[in-house]
């Protein structure tokens, strides 16, 4: 079963945002060698990949984007491949463990749901430091239904911070964040048993979590029962991004998900 015979869409040559309430669409290239999982970004494939270049804000407010972030896609025989490239004056991490609540500070994100039905679909974000979340969606309407017990068999991440991490007095360029998800480690959970062919189209969506408040602010949170002031101050900090738009549900809204084809 191939998912391009359930969502026929026609996909643009290069990479696009959404416009006029269309969800986001990509040409998802196959790489031309081994990628090395790095942080460096310094194949050729990734080079020659097409470039998201625009992240839309989302949840809290439409105004400018201070710290952009740009994004790549890759795919072969056994991997899919993530690239972000996220500008950022203070790197900062406080969470350290697997599955901790990265969501709380900066991180990247990836939702695939090759259907886009909203079930069984995967969630997985990494931090500054290297730290990862990986989630099974199995439901997100009429009830939540999630777990993180689940983990991405043979995951690769990597990532390569331009200046300090957790250092706020120092002024950073960014970070980039390298990711290479095994086809053997979601088929059954997420895809069904498919694996992708050239042509076959699937959803998912990409995302970023800018959290200008600082490693001070969160701290302080943490520290505090009773925080609502402080907590509204540090949502307002908060740049959330999306390549594909999404709206009333902010990011687990399936019928946002961008479209990317597979092709040769």
């Amino acid at each position: 079963m191939h998912f391009s015979t359930i969502l026929v869409l026609a996909i643009l040559p290069l990479a696009t945002y959404a416009q006029a309430g269309r969800p986001a669409q990509y040409a998802v290239q196959r790489a031309l060698e081994p990628v090395v999982v790095d942080g460096k970004l310094d194949e050729f494939s990734w080079e020659r990949a097409h470039q998201i270049n625009r992240f839309e804000r989302i949840l809290n407010d439409y105004d400018e984007v201070l710290y952009p972030t740009r994004a790549k896609m890759l795919w072969d025989s056994f991997y899919f491949y993530f690239a972000f490239v996220c500008q950022d004056a203070d790197i900062w991490a406080i969470y350290e463990g697997e599955d901790d609540p990265l969501w709380e500070e900066e991180v990247v994100e990836i939702f695939i749901d090759p259907d886009g039905d909203g079930k069984r679909y995967l969630e997985l974000e990494v931090n500054p430091r290297n730290v990862v979340v990986d989630l099974l969606i199995y439901s997100v309407s009429p009830e939540w239904h999630s777990s993180k017990d689940w983990d991405i068999a043979g995951l690769k991440t990597a990532v390569q911070a331009h200046g300090s991490v957790n250092d706020s007095l120092a002024l950073d360029w960014g970070w980039t964040a390298e990711i290479a998800i095994p086809w053997a480690a979601i088929a059954d959970s997420v895809t069904g048993g498919a694996r992708p062919t050239a042509g076959d189209v699937w959803r998912l969506n990409l995302y970023r979590i800018e959290r200008k408040g600082g490693r001070n602010l969160k701290s302080r949170l943490n520290d505090l029962q009773d925080a609502d002031a402080l907590q509204q101050h540090y949502h307002e900090q908060t740049e959330y991004t999306a390549w594909s738009e999404t709206y009333q549900r902010g990011f687990h809204h399936p019928d946002r998900f961008g479209a990317v084809q597979f092709a040769e």
